[in-house]
């Protein structure tokens, strides 16, 4: 009987499971049952359908699985407070088995004609190239435009600088008296740079007012030699220029003279289009919305408790083809810190506003004008894990809760095993992950590669904001204040700081085991990793720094209570403000700069001790400082215990700390050779496990204490097939060894070039390959027969910052003779990198592939650029070139 009753039992919880399953298919219907052998079309659907068993009070798990395809998206789909799962259980919408659901908010643009009648300010160089095409019905104007998996690049002028503008300013560089804030909208510029185009509101503005920021506005109207800006900046567009960003504007026909570019003109509601292949693919698409999910409970923003949705997960999915976001005419003091994103908005492709015990993982998010996750306002236990994101036009995750007062709901979080590649691809201070007002979070084991602002980014409101007072509503984050649950009246004097901890709600964030390469590449000042203006008891822990431009770490401006320990930072070093410790760290060729903030109140003590500091240059001082009136820095730190050796310059190093002792500083610390346990090569790509030291290291002796290497970056459970997507070796065959080798010019034939096709490994050399500076250098190797190419990994020198590689190219062909490109470098950055793992645009059979620099004057910059400048006499480096096939 009892056999009899558990039979029965296991029969009933088999039906219950698969009642609750629902599938869904592009090629469905919403008439049908939602089985797999008679799936839904849509999301809607499926979601109705468990939104019914839910009113009839079915408490059980359900699953919506949605079968491969893509499914194009027109509506955001929301979930919200009805479909919750109740305590205990889970409503997943996941990838059907082994297949690949794409959640496209692009619509096909269709019926390309070659131009023929040319619009006013077409340029001689782009007739007979051009194709127009309508915008798609539902359509109104777009910021970005797709060809299948890759984003096409609008049309952009080389830029310029406007000459710098002066005013009383407020701290964030913002103006500080209301009479000056129509210098907020005023961009001058030379020449014929703008004009009173026919369609000018289509056509934005570029700009870096500060060096930290980019600024995008459309505009309104043109006065002389003045365009009126239809959006305020965050500070006045010519504020503090700099050459290595100048103001550029975009998306008018007169300045489409590049192959791969593209305008749109929403008056004739014409798109037009100059394809490098000569004509477009079918594969074009326009972006229809910017948020493709929202996860979204009831908002009660003026109360002290909001209403969550809880337990919606998601899994497997792909999201593409959003929109970028813009401004608005009452932006300003919505903007959280330095604007680098608004506050609440609505533009990420996935987004839980409302939330909590959600998640999303193994999903990828790509190609999107936008960014890729946000978490607002309440968002409590939700876990982000094993994703990729790449190329994403803002943001690749963003934490952002209430502005300062006392509610205090963005918190929990997990940010955990995530891939993010080329994020900012369209909005430069984009970052990798950025968390604002929010706290006890855990970020951790994340690979970071490729983004041209800051990695990770902690922070809340500076005091400076706080000391505006509410009179002021056009400063950055300030109309996000509450002030009803501020209890001080005003913020002034030496302890302003003391003052505004109680509403900083980014405490208490725990950074670890995060692999990060290639920083701020593209955007001034900042960090790779940056906390600023965030509460106390953030713990930066174990993260390693890799080719990262300008800083690597950095307690910024009105901070305090932070702690940095054993991270390797092997480029960047670290910029230290505040009351912050700094314990058990590795810096190789780099150091410390102890700086101070203005106005910073007197917080001494900051705990620096057993640091190894390592370096292989000379001229590195371990440490730098500052001094003000009332603060000496490193002097009012306690610096104990730390490890110093140079192979170069060591009787420097010898100097510097026994200036330090004399100071009282430096007491128990020890210079002596760490002796890592395998000699440490510069000449090839350096992994944390390099930096593992011998047992019997001098630097333990001093104090310092094993670091678990092993945890760094990303582990167990990360999706083998989204690595493939940015990894070509993870993907395709090694077809290049024993390739034929030609080149346009070489500077020294004394060299073994076969190593450069030929080697397993990262050859350990500086390099190999070098042309002779000319126009447009060349490196060619012949493949022993032909193949389906999907991807190259080329690296060029042992070091970064190869510059005169701007306009990197990579050409196919079957026979040699006929070429096609299939992939360009992006010329953008301050400073270029030394290897490229290459996704070609097209996959075609070819035996031949070029590798060569393309003319200057074909970049989009101006000779006055200072990334031109940085190119000088062009040449082509390489040492080591893999090509992987299908």
């Amino acid at each position: 009987m009892k056999l009899i009753k558990s039979l029965v039992a296991s029969t009933l919880l088999a039906c219950a499971a698969h009642a609750a399953d629902f599938y869904i298919s592009p090629q469905g219907g919403d008439n049908n049952k939602g089985t797999l052998e008679s799936p839904f079309q849509s999301l809607e659907k499926a979601r109705d359908a468990v939104r019914e068993l839910n009113k009839k009070g079915q408490e059980e798990s359900h699953n919506i699985f949605l079968r491969g395809g893509t499914y194009q998206r027109s509506e955001t789909f929301v979930l919200g407070l009805e479909d919750s799962a109740a305590p205990g259980f889970t409503h997943t919408y996941q990838a059907y088995k082994n297949e690949s659901p794409i959640l496209s908010a692009g619509k096909p643009v269709n019926d390309w004609k070659k131009l023929n009648d040319y619009p006013a300010g077409t340029l001689e160089v782009a007739k007979g190239h051009l194709w127009v095409a309508d915008i798609p019905v539902g359509i109104e104007d777009f910021k970005v435009l797709f060809d299948g998996n890759f984003r096409l690049e609008r049309a952009r002028s080389r830029g310029f600088q406007g000459p710098q503008q002066n005013f009383k300013k407020f701290a964030t560089r913002n103006v500080a008296l209301k009479e000056d804030r129509p210098l907020l909208r005023r961009l001058e510029f030379p020449g014929t740079e703008i004009k009173n185009w026919d369609n000018l509101g289509d056509v934005e503005a570029f700009f870096c007012g500060v060096p930290w920021t980019q600024n995008i506005s459309s505009i309104e109207k043109v006065e002389g030699q003045v365009a009126w800006l239809k959006y305020e900046g965050n500070t006045p567009p010519s504020t503090t220029p700099k050459p290595y960003n100048p103001t550029r504007i975009e998306n008018i026909i007169d300045v489409l003279d590049t192959p791969g570019e593209w305008c749109v003109n929403t008056k004739t509601r014409k798109i037009y289009y100059w394809p490098k292949s000569g004509a477009p693919s079918q594969e074009i698409v326009a972006p229809a919305l910017k948020e493709i999910i929202k996860i979204e409970g009831k908002i009660n923003y003026e109360e002290a408790t909001d209403e969550p949705v809880k337990n919606i997960h998601l899994k497997g999915l792909t999201f593409t083809h959003g929109d970028r976001y813009s401004w608005w005419d009452d932006h300003k003091g919505w903007g959280i810190q330095h604007d680098w994103d608004k506050f609440d908005n609505a533009n990420a492709m996935l987004r839980f506003r409302g939330a909590e015990d959600c998640s999303v993982s193994e999903s990828r998010f790509t190609n999107s004008g936008n960014s890729a996750i946000r978490l607002d306002l309440h968002a409590q236990n939700i876990t982000v894990k094993n994703n990729l994101i790449d190329y994403v036009g803002h943001m690749g995750i963003l934490l952002c809760g209430y502005g300062p007062g006392t509610k205090d709901v963005n918190k929990n979080n997990i940010i955990e095993n995530n891939l993010i590649d080329h994020c900012g691809e369209v909005i430069w201070h984009g970052h990798a992950i950025f968390v604002w007002q929010s706290g006890s979070n855990k970020i951790r084991h994340n690979h970071i590669r490729n983004v041209p602002r800051k990695a990770i980014g902690l922070c809340g409101i500076r005091g400076a904001i706080f000391d505006e007072g509410p009179e002021v509503d056009w400063d950055e984050a300030s109309k996000t204040m509450r002030w009803k649950e501020i209890k001080e009246k005003e913020f002034k004097g030496n302890k302003i700081q003391d003052m505004t901890l109680p509403y900083l709600h980014s405490r208490n964030n725990l950074v670890e085991n995060n692999y990060v390469y290639r920083a701020r590449t593209k955007i001034g000042d900042g960090a790779a990793l940056n906390v600023s203006g965030a509460g106390t008891g953030n713990i930066i822990r174990r993260n390693m720094l890799y080719m990262c431009l300008g800083n690597g770490l950095r307690c910024d401006d009105w901070q305090r209570g932070t702690t940095y320990s054993e991270n390797l930072v092997l480029s960047g070093g670290m910029v230290h403000k505040g009351n912050n410790d700094v314990i058990n760290n590795m810096f190789i060729n780099t150091n410390i700069r102890f700086s101070l903030y203005p106005g910073q109140q007197l917080n001494a003590g900051s705990e620096v001790k057993n640091n190894l500091f390592y370096h292989t240059r000379e001229n590195i001082a371990p440490y730098t400082g500052r001094s003000s009136n009332t603060i000496k820095t490193p002097e009012s730190c306690d610096l104990q215990n730390n490890s110093y050796f140079a192979t170069q310059g060591l009787d420097k190093i010898e100097a510097h700390v026994k200036l330090w002792k004399v100071k009282n500083q430096e007491k128990g610390s020890v210079i002596a050779d760490p002796i890592f346990a395998k000699p440490l090569d510069f000449n090839r790509e350096i992994k944390a496990t390099d930096l593992k030291l011998s047992d019997d290291s001098p630097a333990y002796k001093a104090g310092f204490k094993a670091i678990d290497l092993e945890a760094i970056g990303l582990q167990d459970g990360f999706p083998a097939h989204w690595l493939e997507e940015v990894f070509p070796s993870k993907r395709g065959v090694l077809v290049s060894k024993g390739s034929e080798i030609s080149y346009s010019s070489i500077r020294s034939k004394d060299i073994d070039l076969e190593r450069i096709v030929n080697s397993d490994e990262e050859p350990s050399v500086p390099t190999i390959f070098e042309s002779k500076p000319e126009a447009s250098p060349w490196f060619q190797i012949k493949l022993k027969k032909a193949e389906m190419i999907n991807g190259l990994h080329l690296i060029a020198n042992a070091k970064d910052r190869q510059n005169a590689m701007r306009g990197l190219t990579v050409w196919t062909s079957l026979d040699g003779k006929k070429w096609q490109e299939i992939w360009q470098a992006d010329p953008y950055h301050i400073a270029m990198a030394r290897e490229w793992h290459i996704n070609p645009k097209l996959i075609q059979k070819a035996q031949f592939v070029k590798i060569g620099l393309k003319e200057q004057a074909s970049l989009q910059m101006s000779a006055k650029d200072d990334r031109i400048k940085s190119m000088r006499a062009p040449a082509l480096s390489l040492k080591q070139v893999k090509v992987f096939a299908l």
